[in-house]
């Protein structure tokens, strides 16, 4: 998914913060916690969004937050800057765009690896290593299984996908048999 001009431009600005201060592994974390929060709770979202709430009722509850998660200073100020321009409510796309320009920065992307059954963990090592040769940059694997794949292997990162499963398998001898 991409992310708007915005989101983009507000985790850029993160990003430089989070290199001076060289703390973007623990700003990274707490942005997707509170991102999290956010995401799982509509009564957070109603009343941030609500225009009848006075900007420092919705400062205070963001405070309350930050006291349970203990937020690094970067984090609170950083969230507490898109509650007063306006832009708490894009803080899932801004937090996706963070994680990308880190990715940049460190040399890293990401994967999802798919499969009917769980992996071992020695099957994974193999698909990270495969990955790793073939993009040159460390990979980080997400496993998720999906027993409809039957069996095989459905491997996404950036926008490729390498579709080893039976099912699409299956799907494709159909495909043929029935021309």
């Amino acid at each position: 998914m991409s992310e708007s001009p915005i989101a983009r431009r507000y985790a850029k600005a993160l990003v430089e913060l989070c290199t001076e201060t060289k703390n973007h592994a623990v700003i990274g974390k707490q942005l997707e916690s509170f991102t999290q929060t956010w995401a799982s709770s509509s009564d957070l979202q109603d009343l941030m969004k609500n225009p009848v709430v006075s900007l420092d009722a919705k400062r205070e509850v963001l405070t309350k937050i930050f006291a349970r998660f203990l937020f690094a200073p970067t984090t609170r100020n950083f969230l507490l800057v898109l509650l007063e321009n306006g832009r708490i409510t894009q803080v899932e796309e801004i937090t996706r765009a963070f994680a990308a320009q880190m990715d940049e920065l460190s040399n890293r992307t990401r994967a999802t690896v798919t499969s009917a059954v769980p992996l071992e963990r020695s099957d994974l090592a193999r698909i990270q290593t495969a990955l790793q040769r073939l993009t040159g940059k460390t990979v980080v694997l997400d496993a998720r299984v999906d027993p409809s794949l039957i069996g095989g292997v459905v491997t996404e990162i950036g926008n490729i996908v390498l579709d080893g499963s039976v099912k699409t398998q299956l799907q494709s001898l159909r495909e043929h048999l029935l021309v």
